[in-house]
């Protein structure tokens, strides 16, 4: 009677799986569409970051400039800064979006 219990139990749990599985795999047209919406949203805030670190590298260059003309090394530190952590983000933008296949995959399309 148990080997009968656990064979019926067995079954049903396989058939369930395989169901759950097999239904998975069906890609709906809604799916499809917030994977391109994810895929957009990524490519704007990488697009975003950058033109960020950019504007802070300037940003930063001209207040080590100005630093420089009027002899203020605070100036010229916070400049440097600056620069520092833009570059930091621009690094850091590009390396999750070339970092693995799959990223590099989906922000080229």
């Amino acid at each position: 009677m148990k080997n009968i219990i656990i064979a019926v139990l067995i079954f049903v749990l396989a058939g369930g799986g395989g169901y759950f599985i097999g239904k998975s795999g069906n890609v709906s047209s809604a799916d499809i569409k917030k994977a391109q919406d994810s895929i957009s949203m990524m490519k704007e805030q990488s697009a975003a970051i950058t033109k960020m670190g950019e504007l802070m590298k300037t940003n930063g260059s001209m207040m080590k400039e100005a630093g420089m003309k009027y002899n203020d090394e605070a100036l010229q530190m916070s400049g440097k800064d600056m620069e520092a952590l833009a570059a930091k983000y621009m690094k850091d933008n590009e390396s999750q979006t070339t970092n693995s296949a799959s990223m590099k995959g989906l922000m080229a399309k």
